[in-house]
């Protein structure tokens, strides 16, 4: 490091000018060792950076955490019972567009390297979004900082920063047009329920026995779920991280409900094109993802679908 490298010279500098002007053994002796020092440092680190330099490192992440969370990368030495470095620097650049934030890290570590080292990327975690680390390469110095073996480690990695569901927003389906109604999967009884008579190999646990006494005839419950217009989940996004979080986290719950109710929707955002299809089969994390990078979401069909927007505000409003 050009640190090491000046503070070096600055005390060789110093020796010499003591060894100049207080001529005695002690001086002289002062001066050959901060001579000396540099090749005593790489003859003893030599052996490490270079044993260093072949095994490696690996650096990976978590896949998904949730919003307010510490974002860490972790570093670990490809040796199965670890190795001595005595000093490693690795420039980390890292990002969240979604919020708008970047960072520059200069991870630097000296010491044994057995168990995974913790690389904190701050406050990126804090906020919804895609987090990208990347990183091209490290150098492995000797015990002064002064030589160094450059080593080629291109690493990309990903963190998805999910939101907290703040509401469960169960009211969801009462705003909803209600079309039809299917039977519901599993059994039980939904709110809503058809009744018809009564056929071989019904269970009696259906029968509704007031209806049947009045009918003088054996009616039962079908168990049945609503079948609603396509909705469209507009987000309405804008340039302030913190607004974001807010609109995400009620989207999380409303998305989770529209999954446990099988209401069909698909979401837009204010910042993307297309619509992503919202089902039970559904990969979450990839429509997060999709809102995150700001791509097209998809070609979902939101022709004649009802528009309920969720804004940083208070409430949120069926359209």
């Amino acid at each position: 490091m050009i640190k090491n490298i000046l503070i070096y010279i600055a005390v060789l500098a110093i020796s010499f000018l003591f060894a100049v002007f207080y001529y005695a053994w002690f001086s002289n002796f002062l001066l050959i060792v901060v001579l000396c020092l540099p090749i005593l440092s790489l003859a003893c680190s030599l052996p490490f950076m270079i044993y260093s330099a072949v095994k490696g490192f690996t650096l990976y992440a978590p896949k998904v955490i949730y919003a307010d969370s510490t974002a860490q990368l972790k570093l670990t030495a490809n040796s199965k019972n670890g190795f001595f470095c005595p000093f490693v620097i690795i420039p980390i650049y890292a990002s969240n567009s979604f919020c708008g934030k970047a960072k520059k890290i200069n991870f630097m570590y000296s010491g044994i390297i057995k168990k995974p080292l913790k690389i904190s990327l701050e406050k990126l975690g804090k906020n919804c979004g895609l987090v990208k680390a990347e990183t091209k390469w490290l150098k492995v110095y000797d015990m002064l900082g002064i030589f160094f073996i450059p080593i080629k480690f291109k690493t990309e990695t990903e963190i998805l920063v999910i939101p907290k569901a703040t509401e469960s927003f169960e009211e969801l389906s009462d705003k909803q047009t209600i079309i039809g109604y299917k039977k519901k999967s599993g059994g039980g009884f939904a709110e809503d329920y058809e009744i018809r008579e009564y056929h071989n190999g019904d269970s009696l646990k259906s029968v509704h026995w007031k209806l049947s006494a009045k009918h003088d005839n054996l009616m039962v419950r079908e168990p049945s779920l609503p079948i609603y217009k396509n909705l469209k989940i507009m987000l309405i996004l804008t340039d302030k991280a913190e607004d974001n979080n807010k609109v995400m986290a009620k989207f999380a719950g409303v998305c989770h409900n529209a999954i446990q109710n099988e209401i069909p929707c698909a979401v837009c955002t204010t910042k993307s094109v297309g619509a992503y299809s919202v089902t039970p089969q559904t990969n979450i994390y990839s429509m997060y993802r999709a809102i995150y990078t700001q791509q097209n979401l998809g070609n979902a069909d939101i022709s004649d679908a009802e528009c309920y927007s969720i804004s940083a505000d208070s409430k949120e409003v069926a359209e």
